[in-house]
């Protein structure tokens, strides 16, 4: 079975009852308008193609704002906000709930005309921002039917890649999966020219409940993009020793030093 190191770190979490309850405080942004659901196929080492990773993502869109993260992480950090004790947290655990791959959540407009990513990277919450017009779109004349909605093709290149995108106009939000946005209607679906990385719409659905895009107010260490991937690449090289540091056994040290080889095709080959 191939784990996560965030799967990881919580297994010890529990081992040793670190306290991983957060503190901080939870900024409301705006009211969600639409929940758009994608599922991600990826290959997180570039080698041997038969090993592909998936996980559903999540794209909160509200007026002029939106929240982008992985599912698991998303219920996942709602979750802990709701446990008042390390024995709730212990008996949530051990429930067995999806755990995320990773802890990244990029907002879009978020200051006005910007992106903000953050991740954790041990033993720290990384955050940096980009400007919004990442993207120059070549708009191609195709067109297809994905989930009952009339789409059109696009391309652009992006972080080392070629990209291939369909987005609709009848949803008319310029925004998309990961950091993509800038098309004159949602993207619904997403993938490179090499199909190392494919997103997929799953749905478009109105929040039937009133949700929130929420800022979560950790003490960030604020980074450029090419500092943050310094500190993953470091930190992956290290991986082994940082759980055993932190009280892993041998297998999860192992499990570790496996996982960070693992790791060397980012969805963003080009760090500038």
């Amino acid at each position: 079975m191939r784990l996560s190191t965030v799967v990881i770190a919580l297994v010890i979490a529990i081992q040793s009852q670190a306290q991983l309850l957060p503190d901080y405080p939870v900024t409301e942004i705006k009211a969600v308008e639409i929940v758009v659901n994608y599922s991600l196929s990826y290959q997180p080492d570039s080698l041997p193609p038969h090993f592909t990773r998936q996980e559903d993502q999540i794209l909160l869109i509200g007026e002029n704002v939106s929240l982008y993260s992985s599912y698991n992480a998303w219920v996942f950090e709602k979750k802990m906000r709701e446990l008042e004790n390390a024995l709730e947290l212990q008996e949530y655990l051990f429930t067995k709930p999806a755990i995320p791959h990773n802890l990244i959540r990029i907002y879009k407009n978020i200051p006005q005309g910007k992106l903000t990513f953050s991740d954790w990277v041990s033993p720290n919450n990384l955050k940096y921002e980009e400007s919004l017009g990442l993207f120059h779109w070549v708009l191609i004349g195709d067109t297809a039917t994905i989930k009952g909605y009339k789409a059109q093709k696009a391309t652009c290149d992006f972080g080392g890649r070629s990209w291939v995108a369909w987005f609709t106009p009848e949803i008319p939000y310029s925004d998309g999966p990961h950091k993509f946005n800038g098309l004159p209607g949602l993207i619904l679906n997403l993938h490179d020219s090499r199909n190392h990385y494919v997103f997929e719409l799953i749905s478009i659905e109105k929040p039937k409940e009133k949700i929130m895009i929420e800022y979560l107010e950790k003490e960030y260490v604020e980074t450029t993009k090419y500092d943050y991937f310094k500190a993953k690449d470091a930190h992956n090289a290290n991986l082994d020793v940082w759980i055993k540091y932190q009280g892993g056994d041998k297998n999860a040290q192992q499990s570790a030093k496996r996982i960070a080889t693992e790791r060397n095709n980012p969805v963003e080959l080009i760090r500038k």
